[in-house]
């Protein structure tokens, strides 16, 4: 479809040429046609940058997702270690959209930090909602409030991971992701610890 591919040429434009040189022209040629044919498909430049970077993110969320379904049976250090690796895998392996994200997170777009900030909301709530079920189920003792420090520390780490992937080369990503591994487990450890001692 004619969208779709105008859209994978913008992620591809801006990944390759940054803001400034990810032209409508530039994106046009990609697709093979005519720069004005792609106000056919979108209201405005904005508009196909905002649709580009929502695929974007809904792949990201989608990819997630089914992380987080296919190991929620597993005890939590486990079901951690498994998002924080398809964070990792997801990223890395479509570096093209993790370039573009940053590209675009960064560009002048207007309104395009309010897509992120709106999106990051409801992805947050999403996580939040349901490994706190996880962590209920496995764990009856834990109060609201320890449950919600537990994956706050998660996303925290998790953004930390992100960052490195734009960041490091393969081997400092391994590193990463082994260390956060680690500080996960350590803080579970400590917490549920902390927990059994003050009942």
């Amino acid at each position: 479809m004619t969208k779709n591919k105008i859209i994978l040429a913008t992620i591809n434009n801006f990944s390759t040429h940054g803001y400034h040189g990810a032209t409508m022209s530039k994106i046009a040629k990609e697709v093979d046609i005519k720069p004005a044919s792609l106000y056919y498909f979108f209201e405005s430049k904005e508009d196909l940058f905002k649709q580009a970077i929502q695929v974007i993110l809904d792949n990201h969320f989608s990819s997630m997702k089914t992380s987080f379904f296919n190991h929620k049976k597993e005890n939590i250090t486990n079901l951690f270690s498994e998002l924080f690796r398809s964070i990792v895998y997801h990223h890395t392996s479509n570096i093209v959209e993790t370039k573009a994200y940053v590209t675009m997170v960064s560009s002048p777009i207007p309104n395009i930090k309010k897509e992120v900030s709106e999106y990051l909301v409801q992805y947050n709530e999403w996580l939040l909602k349901n490994l706190t079920g996880v962590i209920k189920g496995q764990y009856t003792n834990l109060d609201e409030h320890t449950i919600r420090k537990i994956i706050d520390y998660f996303i925290f780490i998790g953004n930390g991971l992100f960052w490195g992937i734009v960041i490091y080369d393969q081997e400092g990503i391994h590193k990463n992701l082994t260390q956060a591994i680690y500080s996960m487990e350590q803080y579970i450890t400590e917490t549920l610890r902390s927990e059994n001692y003050a009942k």
